[in-house]
C-alpha cells in the first residue's frame, strides 16, 4: 500500500488549534480542566493540545 498524506503540518496546526478552542468553549474557559493523554500517541497529542 503507498503512502499518502492526508494532512500536513499546517493543517495538523490548524485542527489542534481548533479542537482546543472548542474545548476551552464548550467548558467556559481552562479553570479545572484536565487534559489527559493515551498512552503513545495520545500523550503526545495531549502536550500539543495544552500548549
Amino acid at each position: 500500500m503507498a503512502d499518502r498524506q492526508i494532512m500536513n503540518d499546517q493543517d495538523i496546526r490548524r485542527a489542534l488549534a481548533r479542537v482546543a478552542h472548542e474545548i476551552l468553549e464548550r467548558n467556559r474557559g481552562a479553570e479545572d480542566l484536565v487534559v489527559v493523554g493515551i498512552h503513545t500517541r495520545g500523550v503526545y497529542l495531549a502536550q500539543r493540545l495544552v500548549s
